[in-house]
């Protein structure tokens, strides 16, 4: 690799060395975990074996010959109660005119409406079931003290009514605990209940209240969803004392759920529930690109097109079993999940790394050696001595700095290559080299954000590197400013007319392009993704073990090999082709800061697009070669 010293390409080793006693030992933990649970919502299944025409028990040991061993036991909200038709709601006024329909000894008009304390405004929650209303008037007593009356009707009916001081639409959201009657069937059919509250404005008696039930059921997940602030410290702990995982759902993760994390010593796995799909291979990416060890497919409501003359049961165990041999052909197995072992990095590690990255980082040749020194050594004081909350995030601060300015630095290695370049019978040689030099030094930098920002935190996604866009805006806005200045040196350049119309379009062309990078940057897109670009993704991840980046294989690489071995020099496309060859190391990079992705996944997903697009690359130098010389050979003729 080019340097401007070799005591540089030592400190670069010495740098990604430190970094690795990071990164290693992490990513040996991932390897070790590999066990996944499998488990279905056991409201679901109740739903879609009413749908089968079979018993709710029929289905699930169905379900657990396919490898599920846990059901989910939701909260009851009162939402969802209302919506399954467990209670009904009415206003005051509702039941008003409802009287009107009533005979006048009917039970409703005599103890609720005749009542001297009948309002219209408030409303009134109907059910004919005992327990659920003993845990209604339970529930909504410790949420709203003194607002609920409990309306006593005659004991040879199964009426029972509650009133409640307020709007439905406030009411709505409130949970009212784990059924007790579920809890028993689900332990009945031989499954390990997971619990997962729905309420997030709980007080500390409902609080207190969950956890008592906590240890009596014993359960082996709990998903407590959004905690109050004043309570995370106290569901964290509880957890931990119980030795109850905490689980976090991937995609929709609870605010503060790291401070219960935190509470409950890191005992904590993280759970992937996303809406019924077929894409089998969304589970395997899961558990081996993104450290889920708690997956939750849901069932099938109708036979899929294609299978035959099947009952929905049988389709739904088809389903599971195709979602459990996804998960298996991962490497992992099923069985009971286990938290990731609680690992921080090392404070005086990551004050030797950022010491050092000065010097692996920028050209202080011509500095004094005390500037360097005294750099060197800031920089790790600082790192030694900030508060742990603020190391977070200087150590973030960091890591955006190394995603933007290295990049950048590995793409400038295409004009010292097109530049020192003068046999110009091996530009083809001169740009591969290139490319792979400038990977080397990428990579070099996404080993020491992995060991910055090496925390079981991270690990969990429960933190997350900061700033992927900004990492991109740096790399390419940088490596363009470099390129234009090189080309706009001179004592009047601003007097010679430096762009010409063309050269806006092309700006004009790469802003459009890299707007799109931006928008297709991190897990949600402004801009749609179209089927072919879907279809293809899938036929990369079928044929390869992980999916290269498009924006490398297809945009950067190319790039960066084709400006290296000389195409562009002295036109005025040169700086758009260099800026293009920044979009992949930038994209490479990207790849890195992902830190719940295991490293070796990444490194060969980036190798593969290393490949794949030197590949390419050398294919179109080879066509604009033959091009050249057909038309040298015309010229001439």
């Amino acid at each position: 690799m080019r340097t401007d010293h070799p005591r540089r390409m030592v400190i670069l080793l010495v740098l990604a060395s430190l970094a690795l006693m990071i990164v290693i030992p992490n990513n040996a933990i991932i390897w070790d975990n590999d066990h996944v649970g499998l488990a279905l919502d056991w409201h679901e299944v109740q739903a879609v074996a009413q749908a089968a025409g079979v018993s709710a028990a029929e289905l699930a040991q169905g379900m657990k010959a396919e490898g599920a061993n846990y059901l989910v036991i939701k909260e009851d909200t009162l939402a969802r109660l209302r919506q399954v038709g467990r209670i009904q709601v009415l206003t005051g006024w509702e039941l008003c005119q409802l009287a009107q329909l009533l005979h006048s000894d009917d039970v409703i008009r005599e103890h609720v409406i005749d009542n001297p304390d009948f309002r219209l405004q408030d409303s009134y929650i109907l059910t004919g079931n005992k327990e659920l209303f003993d845990r209604l008037l339970e529930r909504l007593s410790q949420r709203l003290p003194n607002k609920v009356r409990s309306i006593l009707v005659p004991t040879d009916t199964d009426n029972y009514i509650l009133q409640v001081q307020g709007r439905w639409d406030q009411l709505a959201s409130i949970g009212v605990g784990i059924s007790p009657v579920d809890v028993v069937q689900v332990k009945a059919l031989g499954f390990a209940p997971v619990l997962a509250w729905g309420d997030g404005g709980k007080t500390t008696v409902e609080i207190d209240a969950d956890l008592s039930y906590l240890a009596q059921v014993r359960p082996t997940v709990v998903i407590p969803g959004s905690v109050a602030e004043a309570n995370q410290r106290q569901v964290g702990s509880a957890l931990s004392k119980l030795n109850i995982l905490q689980g976090v759902l991937e995609f929709e993760p609870a605010a503060q759920a790291a401070k219960v994390a935190a509470a409950s010593g890191y005992n904590t796995v993280r759970v992937y529930e996303r809406p019924v799909h077929t894409i089998y291979q969304e589970y395997l990416l899961a558990v081996r690109d993104r450290n889920v060890r708690l997956v939750i497919p849901h069932l099938l409501w109708q036979v899929p097109a294609g299978q035959g003359d099947i009952s929905l049961v049988e389709a739904n165990e088809i389903h599971l079993n195709r979602t459990a041999a996804a998960i298996t052909a991962a490497g992992m197995k099923l069985g009971e999940p286990q938290p990731f072992e609680p690992r921080m990095a090392n404070r005086w590690l990551l004050a030797a790394i950022i010491g050092l990255m000065p010097a692996a980082f920028f050209k202080l040749r011509g500095w004094p050696r005390w500037a360097r020194i005294g750099i060197s050594l800031g920089l790790a004081v600082v790192t030694l001595l900030l508060p742990a909350e603020a190391a977070i995030w200087w150590r973030k601060a960091v890591a955006l700095a190394v995603a933007g300015w290295v990049p950048a630095q590995a793409t400038l290695c295409v004009q010292a290559a097109a530049q020192q370049e003068k046999a110009r019978g091996t530009p083809l040689i001169t740009g591969c080299m290139t490319l792979i030099q400038a990977t080397v030094l990428t990579l070099i930098g996404a080993i020491v954000i992995q060991g910055l920002l090496g925390d079981i935190t991270f690990l969990l996604k429960l933190d997350s590197f900061a700033g992927i866009k900004m990492a991109y805006t740096i790399t390419i806005a940088f490596v363009l400013a470099h390129v234009y200045r090189q080309r706009w040196k001179g004592q009047y350049w601003w007097w010679q007319k430096q762009i010409a119309p063309v050269e806006i379009a092309a700006l004009g062309i790469l802003a459009v392009a890299v707007w799109v990078l931006f928008n297709r940057s991190g897990n949600t897109s402004v801009i749609p993704i179209p089927a072919w670009e879907l279809k293809a993704r899938s036929f990369l991840e079928a044929v390869f073990f992980a999916r290269p980046r498009t924006k490398e294989f297809l945009v950067g690489h190319p790039a960066l090999l084709l400006a290296a071995a000389g195409w562009g020099k002295d036109k005025f496309y040169q700086p758009y082709l260099v800026a293009l060859a920044a979009v992949g190391q930038a994209s490479l990079m990207n790849t890195f800061v992902h830190l719940h992705t295991p490293f070796l996944v990444s490194l060969i997903r980036s190798l593969l697009g290393l490949g794949i697009g030197m590949l390419v690359g050398a294919c179109l130098w080879a066509v604009g070669y033959l091009v050249l010389v057909i038309g040298r050979g015309k010229r001439y003729a």
